[in-house]
């Protein structure tokens, strides 16, 4: 009984969800002030359910949701709601709002129509650990930060097309400059990378500890870091500005989709965490 009130209790937080991210993008081409402000108060309805739904289910297990990949889809969509509110009350970034919840939105339509019980089992991990528990809380705090630098690099990329085109209209104005854009994305990738980095290294001290040298032959482990040498290029390359900012953004935008492929795909290879 319980887990059927879940489904439906996220069906319908999915359903809000829907209408919030159709308020988002209809305002962005429309421009009304009424249809945002409808999309902003059900995104923080969406947010609140989201904790709700949380907390019930920690009270109920006693643990965290952090068991599967369901899980961590879960709470990564979380920390993409809690971050897309607190933009919107810092800075009226309508159109990023828009693309930072359709990934989260797909985030959770996977989680809420996940598969049986059997492909499930294939990619939970045991996380009981104290360590253990950090490095994976971190590395989805950094994903999410990497979500919002890909919001920001496709925005970019949008604007850039546009000025080569000199296609200047109102919603030209509502995305933002490129120089902008582009900054918010180093940004969000530098702090983004710089947990993943922590969150690796409570992961290795962990691994090291309880499994020893053969943690290191974990496809999670070896995924993990070939991402943060990528993201590490990356940073060089704008630091160093050896290609042109285009360019960067792109590279950068690549490195995302391999970690959603490292997230969603690499999850349910054998491990050594369960």
């Amino acid at each position: 009984m319980q887990d059927i009130f879940f489904v439906r209790f996220h069906e319908v937080t999915l359903l809000i969800y829907l209408l919030s991210i159709s308020c988002y993008f209809y305002d962005f081409f429309k421009k009304n002030h009424k249809i945002r402000m409808l999309g902003f108060y059900t995104l923080g309805i969406v947010w609140l359910f989201q904790t709700i739904s949380l907390s019930l289910y920690v009270n109920s297990v006693q643990s965290v949701p952090l068991g599967s990949v369901f899980d961590v889809f879960y709470f990564l969509n979380w920390l993409i709601l809690s971050i897309s509110i607190v933009i919107s009350v810092v800075k009226q970034l309508d159109f990023s709002i828009f693309l930072f919840n359709a990934i989260g939105f797909v985030v959770m339509t996977i989680h809420t129509f996940r598969p049986n019980e059997t492909f499930i089992q294939h990619a939970e991990f045991n996380v009981n650990h104290e360590l253990l528990i950090i490095h994976v809380s971190l590395a989805i705090i950094s994903y999410a930060l990497f979500s919002l630098a890909f919001v920001n690099g496709a925005l970019y990329v949008l604007q850039y097309r546009n000025l080569k085109q000199k296609h200047f209209d109102q919603k030209y104005f509502r995305i933002g400059s490129v120089y902008n854009l582009e900054k918010m994305m180093f940004y969000s990738t530098l702090i983004g990378l710089i947990i993943l980095i922590i969150g690796v290294i409570l992961g290795a001290q962990w691994g090291f500890q309880t499994i020893g040298l053969a943690i290191l032959l974990d496809p999670k482990v070896i995924s993990s870091i070939i991402l943060m040498i990528c993201y590490a290029v990356y940073i060089i390359l704008r630091t160093k500005k050896w290609v042109s900012p285009l360019n960067q953004v792109l590279f950068n935008m690549l490195i995302y989709m391999f970690s959603m492929f490292n997230l969603i795909f690499i999850s349910h290879f054998p491990n050594f965490f369960g």
